[in-house]
């Protein structure tokens, strides 16, 4: 079995546009030292791609983009 890559990306869909925006920071404390994949949710919003695709182990270095 192979070890899940560290994510370079992850793109994060919201899926209540008027959810408040503290609702980002929540997801960021969440998605730390976690494994993700597209079509994961959490909080307000859904994984909608990562880099590379497939499921990812999101560290610190991380980068989280919010749609």
């Amino acid at each position: 079995m192979s070890e899940i890559p560290e994510g370079i990306e992850v793109v994060l869909r919201n899926l209540r546009p008027k959810a408040p925006p503290f609702h980002r920071f929540i997801v960021q404390k969440k998605l730390l030292g976690t494994e993700c994949q597209e079509g994961d949710r959490f909080v307000t919003f859904e994984i909608a791609t990562t880099n590379p695709p497939g499921p990812v182990r999101v560290t610190a270095d991380t980068r989280l983009r919010f749609e």
